[in-house]
């Protein structure tokens, strides 16, 4: 840190020590609650005559106080940004628009003065607020981190007249996230209105009470537990999902693999078919020619040529054959013989 912004940091450090001596006996602690799980999400210290309000409309304040002063807690704007060209073909063609982080200062140029300027109010001035983006730090720091990033905070504060003897000061606090090879970045606001006697007093003790502000490390806990059981869940769908895509991929590369051999079994039995067709109609011409007939031995399975013309063919398992024109010899009765005959058909 430089000489000038240490000694920034006294002037800012002695101004708000010099806002809560003149509330000195005036500030108390104002409770916030996390409605949703029913605790205290953390305490304001506040001057005793504001009020935390539970605003039911936009139009309606979170925290009024005596003399017209009112403070409201806007959403300013939320973008991404990636350099990777695949990232910012997917937003375009989804119709979504990606917006490249810019600082706080050129936050109140470009967006809140084009804006504020059609709705009557004239830019007086802006200040940095290094407090205020320290304590959303330190608030950030403690909260739980589905994935590893690289936070950036930033505040500023801005004034602003209405011509009607109001004024309103604007906070905008940033915060811009890098990590995954993508950033997320976000700003909020929060504005002081007040008569304008009374800016300077409201907009100190507001912002003493952010700086101070006083977490309830219970609630930080149990915020913590349900966004791990939150990143937990989210994990397991998708691990689920991608071993179903995996068992879906395996299936369909199954059906495909048995298909294929289906396929090719069926042309090549087609082409044996085919094959063996061919063949038996050369061997058959063969036979014609030659006067023969081809058998089939019942003992080893090896086919023969023999004499065509007879009646009966008998093969022994020595591959001996004999045939005859009566048609009820049978050799295996002959007792002469001492070898065991089967009779045969030609095939062709």
């Amino acid at each position: 840190m430089n000489i000038q912004a240490m000694l920034q940091r006294l002037v800012i450090i002695f101004l708000l020590a010099l806002s809560v001596n003149v509330h000195a006996g005036k500030t108390i602690m104002h409770t916030v609650m996390d409605t949703q799980r029913n605790m205290v999400m953390y305490q304001i210290p506040l001057p005793a005559d504001w009020k935390i309000t539970t605003p039911k409309s936009a139009e309606e304040p979170n925290i009024v106080g005596p003399n017209g002063i009112k403070i409201y807690y806007r959403s300013g704007g939320s973008y991404v940004f990636s350099h990777d060209p695949y990232m910012q073909q997917i937003y375009a063609q989804t119709g979504q628009q990606m917006r490249q982080p810019i600082s706080a200062h050129l936050i109140v140029e470009q967006d809140l003065k084009p804006t504020l300027s059609q709705h009557g109010l004239t830019f007086l001035s802006m200040q940095p607020l290094p407090e205020v983006a320290q304590r959303s730090q330190a608030y950030s720091n403690k909260l739980y981190k589905s994935v590893p990033s690289q936070q950036y905070f930033e505040a500023v504060g801005s004034e602003w007249n209405d011509g009607k003897g109001n004024t309103a000061f604007i906070i905008v606090d940033q915060m811009i996230s890098e990590g995954q090879g993508s950033i997320f970045w976000y700003y909020s606001l929060k504005v002081v209105e007040a008569p304008k006697q009374y800016i300077e007093e409201a907009k100190k003790a507001f912002i003493y009470g952010i700086v101070n502000t006083q977490d309830n490390p219970q609630q930080i806990q149990a915020y913590n537990l349900s966004e791990q059981q939150k990143s937990a869940q989210s994990w397991q769908q998708h691990n689920a999902r991608m071993q179903q895509n995996q068992q879906n991929f395996e299936r369909q590369q199954a059906l495909h693999r048995s298909t294929t051999e289906a396929i090719n079994r069926s042309i090549n039995e087609t082409y044996r078919t085919q094959d063996t067709a061919s063949d038996r109609i050369q061997d058959k011409q063969v036979n014609v020619i030659r006067d023969e007939s081809t058998v089939t031995n019942p003992y080893d399975g090896e086919q023969y040529q023999v004499e065509s013309g007879a009646d009966q063919y008998w093969i022994n398992n020595d591959g001996e054959y004999i045939y005859s024109e009566d048609p009820s010899y049978n050799p295996n009765a002959d007792p002469d013989n001492y070898k065991e005959w089967q009779q045969v058909e030609p095939e062709y």
